[in-house]
């Protein structure tokens, strides 16, 4: 993980994990498959984490105030660790991500049915939040590579508002 946190996906060669271990290469190669292996490895790791940190994030919380906090741990984690992020993105939909995601999954629908969401509008509020946090999260990234200075923060923060907006008049309507 510090080997991609600290130096970056590029950086991330066989040679430099060995390098940093203390290790040959071949010695390396008795216990990883190969790249593709530890970068699996490191995209399950960071679902696991982000997945947690969602969740201990919301405990406690309900309606905006979880939202928010959700929200801005998504934002947050990504932009600690992009390239761990990124390698979240690739990762192969195997039953332990699936499983570190339902985690996550488990914590944003909670959030959502805080606000006393109709049961049936909880998957698609659920995507739309994804979506639109994904989106935000894109830009950052986009930004942080050298991309158009774009005002992200503010245009997160509006979407929040008008998105908790949203959940409280359709709860409303569903009653």
């Amino acid at each position: 993980m510090e080997l991609v946190d600290t130096e970056g996906l590029d950086a991330l060669t066989m040679t430099n994990l060995a390098r940093r271990l203390g290790v040959t290469q071949p010695a390396l190669y008795a216990h990883v498959e190969n790249l593709a292996a530890i970068q699996r490895a490191v995209g399950l790791y960071g679902m696991r984490q982000m997945s947690e940190e969602l969740r201990t994030s919301v405990l406690g919380r309900s309606g905006d105030e979880a939202l928010w906090a959700l929200a801005e741990t998504y934002r947050a984690y990504v932009r600690r660790h992009p390239d761990r992020y990124a390698l979240q993105l690739r990762a192969p939909r195997t039953p332990e991500y699936h499983e570190a995601g339902e985690r996550a999954a488990e914590a944003v629908r909670a959030v959502l049915r805080s606000y006393g969401l109709p049961p049936e509008e909880v998957p698609l509020a659920h995507h739309f939040l994804r979506a639109s946090i994904s989106g935000f999260v894109s830009a950052d990234l986009h930004k942080r590579e050298g991309g158009a200075p774009d005002d992200t923060d503010a245009g997160f923060q509006y979407f929040l508002e008008n998105f908790a907006d949203m959940l409280r008049r359709r709860a409303a309507a569903g009653r």
